[in-house]
């Protein structure tokens, strides 16, 4: 018997957004399909489906790499491939996925993640793609989940057990963010204070090859940043990072490390309130973003007491006070 009522399926709702195209394009769906995991982690009704199908199943306490395979064995057998309109990326909640039991790869990814975070055990994504000639090219999204210092894939998508992974030449493991958990959809682009910790993704990648990688001409990433940074009314106060940056939009920069570069644009960013501050884990306090030069301390040279009765004595003249 079950020990509750499912809730009656209400009337969808869907939210309409652009998606850029390419390797950038990929990157704002994950950073959507992490938001949907998160709303589903706090979804009673997923948590409490979860723990059902372990309980059917038979699943003892503690039994956690029972638990990951008995839930993913249920998303395989449950849940039908079934490819999005032509042209359209559609995302569906958990909630939603329980109901339909239909969807592509993105889709069943969000169910099964939601289902294995909602009872404990951490997830991170791997997205693949068929061509070496085209490494920013990706095609299919799975999970890999983490039991106790491994990390195991699950692809429900295809009549493999637990464990097996595509053999595609073109591999990338995103970790799973938790920084969504205290935003809402909209803070990032209205620069909200309760959205300062966090970063989008595409930021954190494009800082990474701003470091030490060569960025190619024309990069999406640049123009992205561009445009954020005139949205906050930024853009041209530092003639320096805005001739940076034209010049990377234009030429691309070849591989090569660029420590100091990256660290002034970093502090730039935090000043604007882009970047998350630095905080000090001990007293809680934020890292100021220009520290001061320490200055050198003179010298104190131990002396005598007749050299520093001496010493009053010139300088006092007669060495009467006043």
């Amino acid at each position: 018997m079950r020990r509750y009522l499912p809730p009656k399926p209400n009337e969808p709702r869907m939210s309409y957004k652009s998606i850029s195209k390419g390797y950038l394009g990929t990157h704002e769906t994950i950073e959507q399909i992490q938001r949907i995991i998160y709303a589903g982690i706090k979804d009673f009704y997923v948590r409490q489906k979860a723990i059902d199908i372990l309980i059917e199943c038979g699943i003892k306490p503690k039994d956690y790499l029972g638990e990951i395979n008995a839930l993913f064995e249920w998303v395989r057998e449950n849940v039908r491939y079934t490819k999005d309109p032509f042209r359209v990326e559609v995302l569906h909640t958990a909630r939603r996925m329980l109901e339909l039991r239909a969807g592509d790869c993105d889709d069943i990814t969000i169910l099964l993640g939601t289902m294995l975070e909602s009872i404990g055990h951490p997830i991170r994504f791997v997205i693949v793609g068929p061509d070496v000639s085209r490494p920013r090219l990706f095609s299919h999204i799975y999970l890999e989940v983490k039991y106790k210092n491994t990390w195991i894939p699950l692809d429900a998508t295809m009549p493999f057990p637990m464990g097996w992974a595509p053999r595609l030449f073109i591999k990338k493991i995103i970790p799973f963010d938790r920084r969504f958990s205290t935003m809402n959809d909209d803070l990032n682009f209205q620069g909200n204070k309760t959205a300062r910790d966090f970063t989008p993704l595409w930021l954190l990648d494009l800082l990474k090859a701003l470091r030490n990688q060569a960025v190619p001409a024309r990069d999406p990433r640049i123009k992205r940043l561009v445009d954020l940074l005139r949205q906050r009314e930024v853009w041209g106060r530092i003639p320096r990072l805005q001739k940076f940056l034209i010049n990377t939009w234009k030429n691309g920069r070849p591989k090569q490390a660029r420590p100091r570069k990256l660290s002034k644009i970093i502090q730039l960013l935090r000043f604007w309130k882009i970047l998350p501050a630095r905080r000090i884990p001990q007293s809680g306090g934020v890292v100021k973003l220009r520290p001061l030069s320490p200055k050198m301390a003179r010298r104190v040279v131990p002396q005598t007491r007749r050299a520093a009765i001496s010493r009053a004595t010139r300088l006092n003249g007669n060495g009467v006070d006043g």
